[in-house]
């Protein structure tokens, strides 16, 4: 049975759902072909950004498991489902990170300036020190397949793991 873990066991098993969200965050670019520049540049900005993700990860972390102590009962259905939810997201970032790549590059490449040209211009174009360039039609949207992918497995994932606790007896009504 799914819940004859005992608590400290769940607790452990939090634990190491939250270390591997970490670590599989972290991993997502490994094996990506990534351009020699945009390396350089996540290189030059990564210290403080790592800095951050790993302390404030775990005390985000830390809070969500503490709500679980909040409330009357055992807390291994509030384990659980953290758990779950934790061990999800980098499983289902993985199978479309390169798309995820991709997008990331191809919007680097034209950035939307937020700059509205001028209505006396043509559309499309816009003077600049007397060159014309050619304006984005319209912003980069994301990639519908990669959205679509990552809510679909959260959902199924989430959704299993609300199943699996309404059918145990924790799932019951009082």
């Amino acid at each position: 049975m799914l819940f004859s873990i005992p608590e400290p066991g769940w607790w452990a098993i939090a634990i190491a759902a939250t270390a591997f969200f970490m670590l599989g965050i972290r991993a997502l670019p490994a094996g990506l072909d990534i351009p020699d520049d945009v390396r350089a540049e996540w290189a030059g900005r990564s210290g403080r950004g790592k800095r951050a993700f790993y302390v404030r990860t775990p005390l985000f972390a830390a809070g969500v498991l503490a709500t679980s102590l909040l409330r009357p009962g055992p807390s291994s259905p509030m384990l659980f489902l953290f758990s779950v939810a934790f061990a999800a997201i980098p499983i289902a970032i993985f199978p479309v990170r390169g798309r995820m790549l991709r997008a990331y590059l191809a919007q680097r490449e034209r950035p939307d300036t937020g700059e509205q040209p001028d209505a006396r211009e043509q559309p499309g174009t816009r003077e600049n020190s007397g060159t014309r360039e050619q304006q984005p039609s319209a912003k980069d949207k994301p990639d519908r397949l990669a959205v679509a992918w990552i809510v679909a497995v959260l959902s199924v994932a989430i959704l299993a793991a609300v199943l699996a606790l309404m059918s145990s007896p924790y799932g019951s009504p009082a």
